[in-house]
């Protein structure tokens, strides 16, 4: 851990750089850092918006860009943990680690919010969601998440947001070498442990690698509370394996690379037996799983120019989930989703006087199958669609404009389009608007699930749609602080919802009901005593309303608080703490108090997170961490108990 790993600027603070995350950042900050040295730094560049390389601030959406460092530091043991404690992202877990989790932006659903690896798409086509316990935070180098509808960019299911998470690549090595090895191991309570290897960096010939392993182990605790119906006796564990590698090479024409994650695990989870109401034998249920997730892509850039390039790529992801029971053959069921793709796009830019516009036109192309123990009337669709975007950069005024059309063999056609003004008011002050669509693809279980005796899917289905607009201010006030203030509306129509039959009790899913969910969010960050103690704090209260009832949805809280500090106690020695605040949320759809139910309202609940980094020297250190310190006792989802007290003391070395 070099000296001056804490001291970071305040464009570096507000994009989640040193803990809570921003929106939007300012064109450059200088940085002193712990020995004094000054640092100018360049504006942080995203690719996930506008899906081309710009700032946060050009980008004229609400960005937050979680880093490596973010990741090392923080207490969290895995990917929703981390996820959690920053504002604008709702996290809901059945259980600790390994268990399922769904990620949502701005009161969308989980099926509602894209999840990419390094731009691929790698949700279950049959459940709609990505299994995101299943990415393990040692592959990961950044994540960029970008709140807001953004169909025009990516295509289904971006009504919420997307959550890009990008993958290691052969970065510098931090002990300065031209290659380097860093291992890792670790142990946590409760009880289990960790180890990581990777190699990253260049050979003699110029090729740019990482490679890494990790394996992963816990005994778990029991998920479930004692009134959920599906309660075992007994800890939940988690075994998890991954690899994951990058290989780039450049030429003088461009650049050749390929990447990958590869990820396998066996999560357990509750299952109780129940007798079947018509014969009185006893019915066993799958209580653990073999899940696989898999990404995959190679890719070539070519420099025309220097102000027109071109980009394609090819890839694979899957999702493979077998559940079984030891012992009970009749409980094994898979759901297994393959999905090829291909892409292509070109950008160009042209100055005009003092006008700088940048055209970028893309095609892609992607086949997704399901292979399941379950019958579906249908097992494969192809999707395909061309887009475009414009940006203008004119002296204070940033502009952005796109349209992109999807075609769907299943449910037809769709069309998209974003439009975002920025502009800097005065130095260090700019607003923001921003207006853009999306819509969400049923999912195959949606459509395609075969008459089973209580549920039959809908062919007939229409993608969600929505409609999503947003202002905003950012300010940098001085050097070392940062402000941000977004207030948003996002309407979506055509939502997919489950309806049964009065007669006959026969359910399928009918495009229904309607949302709004409106908001603000507010960031704050601060540096102190020459940029040793970093503050940084969150705000978002939000009303999710089902407008067809006039109801709040289920399941999502509307009143999120964070607070994170970092200070570099010593050249060697550094600190972290955060807080983070949840309010309460209904349980079900009619937001009344069930006479019959446990829970009506899942609780309001604070967390304390700690995490000490000691560098021993300049290749290696140890960590303490403890995530909730206060055993803070909690549920995201009705019945399932959140993870209590987490605490890991690992050591990590560069050779």
């Amino acid at each position: 851990m070099k000296k001056y790993a804490f001291a970071a600027s305040a464009a570096t603070i507000a994009l989640a750089v040193s803990g809570q995350a921003f929106a939007q950042e300012s064109d450059a900050f200088s940085t002193a850092l712990a020995d004094g040295a000054v640092t100018e730094l360049a504006p942080v560049t995203v690719t996930t918006p506008l899906r081309r390389p710009t700032t946060v601030l050009q980008s004229t959406s609400t960005v937050t860009v979680i880093t490596e460092d973010d990741i090392e530091k923080s207490a969290a043991p895995d990917l929703p943990s981390l996820l959690k404690r920053y504002p604008g992202v709702n996290i809901t877990t059945n259980g600790g680690q390994g268990a399922t989790s769904s990620i949502v932006l701005r009161g969308a659903s989980a099926s509602q919010t894209l999840v990419l690896i390094d731009g691929m798409r790698v949700a279950s086509a049959t459940s709609g969601t990505a299994y995101i316990s299943n990415i393990p935070l040692s592959s990961i180098a950044r994540v960029e998440i970008v709140e807001g509808a953004h169909s025009a960019e990516w295509g289904a299911d971006a009504i919420g947001g997307v959550v890009n998470i990008i993958t290691k690549d052969g970065s510098t090595c931090e002990n300065g070498a031209s290659v380097c090895t860093t291992v890792e191991t670790g142990v946590t309570y409760p009880w289990g442990g960790y180890g990581t290897v990777s190699t990253r960096g260049v050979s003699n010939s110029g090729v740019n690698f990482n490679i890494g392993l990790s394996l992963l182990g816990t005994e778990g605790y029991d998920f479930t509370t004692a009134d959920n119906s599906v309660h075992e006796d007994g800890r939940d564990g988690f075994l998890q394996g991954a690899f994951n590698f990058a290989l780039s090479k450049d030429f003088l024409w461009g650049r050749l690379y390929t990447s990958g994650l590869y990820v396998r695990s066996n999560p357990h989870f509750d299952s109780a037996p129940y007798a079947d109401w018509m014969t009185g034998e006893t019915v066993y249920g799958a209580n653990e799983a073999d899940q696989t997730n898999a990404a995959f892509k190679v890719g070539a850039e070519v420099d025309h120019s220097d102000t027109w390039s071109s980009v394609f790529e090819l890839y694979s992801a899957f999702d493979y989930q077998k559940n079984f029971r030891d012992g009970h053959p009749e409980a094994d069921t898979h759901y297994d989703t393959n999905r090829y793709g291909l892409s292509a796009s070109t950008t160009k830019e042209i100055q005009a006087g003092a006008a700088l516009n940048t055209f970028t036109l893309g095609a892609e192309a992607y086949r997704e199958t399901v292979d399941s123990s379950v019958e579906y009337t249908e097992t494969a669709r192809d999707v395909a669609a061309v887009y475009g975007q414009y940006g203008l950069e004119l002296d204070a005024l940033t502009f952005n404009a796109g349209l992109r059309y999807d075609y769907d063999e299943q449910f037809g056609d769709a069309v998209t389009y974003n439009v975002g003004l920025g502009y800097e008011l005065v130095e260090g002050l700019t607003a923001r608007a921003s207006f853009s669509t999306g819509f969400n693809a049923p999912t195959f279980n949606d459509l395609y699930w075969a008459y089973d005796g209580s549920y039959v899917g809908n062919p007939d289905l229409e993608a969600e749609t929505s409609k999503n607009w947003e202002v905003g201010l950012n300010w940098a006030p001085t050097d070392t602080a940062a402000i941000d203030l977004v207030y948003y509306e996002n309407r979506i129509d055509d939502m997919i919802a489950y309806v049964s039959d009065p007669v006959t009790y026969i359910g399928t899913m009918e495009n229904i009901d309607k949302a709004k969910v409106s908001g603000v969010r507010a960031t704050y960050s601060q540096m102190l005593f020459d940029d040793r103690l970093g503050l940084d704090f969150g705000f978002e209260y939000r009303l999710p309303k089902d407008e067809t009832d006039d109801v709040y949805i289920a399941n999502q809280n509307r009143l999120k608080l964070t607070a994170e500090a970092s200070y570099a106690a010593t050249e060697k020695l550094n600190l972290n703490a955060g807080i983070e605040y949840v309010g309460s949320r209904w349980t079900n759809a009619d937001n009344i108090e069930y006479t019959n139910y446990a829970q009506y309202q899942l609780g309001a609940y604070t967390l304390v997170n700690l995490s000490a980094i000691y560098a021993i020297d300049e290749t290696a250190n140890v960590k303490f961490a403890v995530e909730n310190l206060f055993d803070e006792e909690y549920q995201t989802a009705y019945g399932y108990k959140a993870p209590g007290t987490t605490v890991t003391l690992a050591y990590r070395r560069t050779f």
